[in-house]
């Protein structure tokens, strides 16, 4: 048997895709790099948490 035939035997032989699957792949793939984006690093953390809170002047109530 040719080497090339049994390479592609044992790696699977023809793959189809069902589209569905390739949409499921593709929002899955989607969905981890907006994860990436919205990560919030340890660093940044623990600037907020050690920033002191800001506090907003009420104009409403102020004295005049």
């Amino acid at each position: 048997m040719e080497q090339n035939i049994a390479a592609w035997m044992i790696a699977g032989g023809p793959r189809i895709e069902i589209p569905s699957i390739e949409r499921n792949r593709a929002n899955l793939r989607a969905f981890r790099e907006r994860q990436r984006e919205d990560h919030v690093g340890l660093i940044d953390r623990l600037r907020g948490i050690v920033r002191p809170a800001t506090t907003e002047v009420d104009l409403v109530c102020c004295v005049a």
